[in-house]
């Protein structure tokens, strides 16, 4: 518990003091990689994801939807990494207009499209297979979420640019991000990119942590 403790108020801190993070983190460097697929695929079919669904699991999904729908009333949402779309369940109560949702885990894709069958065929929501590091549509999105996923495609400067063309006019990137020094650091390089328009973190009694933020891309 003691180092538990510790950990956080290095990442805490690490918010604002940057040289802070780079001093402790253990791997420094390291690039960040795509996971592959067979490994989601698996955990998917074993429920290891399961847990998100409880609601001390969500507090980040929650805080997200509501920062989206106070700037974009009835959003139109592409969430890249949507697993089984989750998040569309913290969306739902803010009535978006549009919910498209990408994963390259065919379970997960599965799953999602049993669990949100009724927004499915109302036309509200589609779940799609697809490679986030590449997937493209002829449709443009108020924001593109990436929510615990953003460190697993990859660098974010081409990232972003892909999904740029895909924002309507002061769209955003909409973003969780587990709250640890690694991932705080693609979270510098993202903000280098534009404008915050949102940035708050969630603190849990058993131990999570997220940032939760919205970034109007320059």
């Amino acid at each position: 518990m003691v180092y538990l403790r510790w950990r956080r108020f290095i990442e805490m801190a690490s918010l604002d003091r940057p040289w802070l993070g780079d001093l402790m983190e253990k791997r420094k460097g390291e690039a960040f990689r795509a996971a592959p697929v067979e490994r989601w695929d698996q955990e998917y079919r074993d429920g290891v994801y399961d847990r998100l669904h409880r609601s001390d699991q969500r507090h980040h999904h929650r805080l997200l939807a509501a920062m989206i729908a106070d700037r974009w009333p009835s959003p139109r949402v592409l969430e890249i990494g949507a697993g089984e779309g989750v998040f569309f369940e913290a969306l739902r109560n803010h009535r978006p207009a549009r919910y498209v949702g990408v994963d390259f885990s065919e379970p997960a894709v599965a799953m999602g499209q049993k669990r949100l069958s009724a927004e499915i065929a109302s036309g509200q929501v589609q779940m799609l297979l697809g490679d986030g590091r590449a997937f493209a549509v002829d449709e443009t999105f108020d924001v593109v979420v990436f929510s615990e996923c953003i460190e697993h495609l990859g660098e974010v400067e081409p990232l972003i640019d892909h999904y740029r063309a895909m924002l309507a006019p002061g769209g955003a990137v909409g973003l969780t991000m587990w709250l640890s020094l690694k991932p705080l650091r693609l979270w510098r390089r993202l903000k280098a990119m534009g404008q915050v328009r949102d940035e708050a973190v969630v603190n849990t009694p058993w131990g999570g942590g997220w940032l939760v933020a919205t970034v109007e891309p320059r």
